[in-house]
């Protein structure tokens, strides 16, 4: 889900220029585990040279023409949109280059700059397939190492992201769901909110069919262990309004589902500590990126470039923007930013941070489209205790009721 925000202000054209800089230069957060040689080897400014631009767009093209090629079928409009993220970066490269302060103001630039970092390796998002990230579905950029290390922890947390499946809904999915114990998941409020409907109990009334299914990879296995949902087990206390996000409302749901095979593989722990995600932290959202839906602006190009791979599992690395003591305009601190892509939405999916990728430590539940682009997500440390909206339980009493492995640096 991604869509306006009541804490929203415009940031300054010399801030977009450093946000943007930062982005260029492909700094791969490692998060806590990182080397000190690691983070002394980080580059701390891009080559934004008139060489290196031509080069960086140039290389750019071609990726995106292969993708096109040998994943997207081919399509003739959609070399088209490759052309236009190509020739719309340049420009926007360009004003960063020469911090043309006016030039960067216009919305037109802080797009192109926006698809720009997300389809030249410096912010990548990859298709999964066996779950692992298919590294031929995006440019890699410099976080090949980072993937490399991570490998073997992502098997497992791959393993337990599902998407939450609707016949009845326009693209048959509403979101993503985390499985953080044996026949239990976690998603959004906002994705209940589509899926079921509200009673006057405050108890919950689900469509039919509805399931979440822990594949979907783009050309490679459709359906694993897919699970009936049951029921609802806690939820936030507010609705959210799809229309305007307000981070002082708690955007999470557990929902119970049906026994999976006995080969279902460990479940992903809780990070509860409530101080990790320090600014540039490194991060993995996992989840199914969708259409954006009926709220939104119209789609990106980078939206209309990959519109046939939304609803399949995707992976991508990104940095924490902010931290959750310091979002001043935020009436709870239990919110992060990051800047990871998300395309058109990936409501529910898995913050992961870089080094301890087997344990989930937020949940994704939102973002903003501009000025510059940032995404949003719910420190799970900060929010345990916040009561269910009927039985009036803790999340923390939730969670322990089900044996959800926890986990406190």
């Amino acid at each position: 889900m991604s869509g306006s925000t009541n804490l929203s202000g415009s940031a300054s054209p010399s801030n977009l220029s450093a946000h943007y800089r930062r982005l260029l230069a492909g700094q791969p957060g490692g998060g806590a585990l990182e080397s000190t040689a690691f983070e002394a080897a980080r580059p701390s400014e891009p080559d934004l040279s008139s060489g290196a631009i031509s080069e960086r767009v140039a290389v750019t093209r071609a990726e995106l023409n292969r993708i096109v090629k040998e994943y997207l079928g081919d399509k003739p409009d959609l070399y088209e949109v490759a052309d236009q993220i190509a020739r719309g970066g340049e420009t926007a490269l360009h004003a960063v280059a020469d911090e043309d302060h006016a030039k960067l103001a216009q919305d037109h630039v802080l797009n192109a700059l926006e698809v720009i970092v997300r389809t030249d390796g410096s912010r990548p998002s990859f298709m999964v397939k066996n779950d692992e990230a298919d590294r031929a579905t995006s440019p890699v950029g410099n976080w090949g190492a980072t993937l490399n290390d991570s490998a073997q922890l992502l098997r497992q947390a791959l393993r337990c992201i599902g998407r939450v499946d609707d016949p009845s809904g326009a693209q048959g999915f509403q979101g993503t769901a985390i499985r953080i114990g044996q026949n239990l998941v976690m998603t959004n409020r906002h994705v209940l909110q589509v899926i079921g409907s509200e009673q006057p109990d405050r108890s919950w009334r689900l469509k039919p069919n509805i399931a979440v299914d822990f594949v979907h990879e783009y050309r490679s296995r459709d359906s694993v262990d897919r699970r009936n949902v049951n029921s609802v087990l806690f939820c936030g206390t507010k609705p959210i309004d799809r229309q305007l996000i307000d981070h002082a409302k708690l955007d999470l749901v557990l929902l119970d589902i049906e026994p999976g095979s006995e080969n279902q593989g460990e479940a992903l722990a809780l990070d509860i500590s409530p101080d990790w995600g320090q600014r540039e932290t490194g991060v993995f959202i996992c989840g199914y990126p969708g259409n954006p839906g009926p709220f939104a602006e119209a789609p990106s190009l980078l939206e209309r470039l990959f519109r046939s791979t939304f609803g399949f599992k995707r992976l991508a690395p990104g940095l924490v923007t902010t931290e959750a003591t310091v979002m001043a305009a935020s009436p709870r601190k239990w919110t992060l930013g990051h800047d990871a892509t998300t395309l058109g939405g990936n409501s529910g999916s898995a913050v992961l941070v870089i080094g301890r990728d087997n344990v989930a430590a937020g949940i994704h539940y939102g973002g903003r489209r501009s000025d510059p682009r940032e995404n949003w997500c719910h420190v799970f440390g900060l929010a345990l205790d916040e009561p269910d909206s009927r039985s009036g339980k803790s999340l923390r009493e939730m969670l322990q009721s089900r044996n959800v492995q926890f986990v406190d640096r």
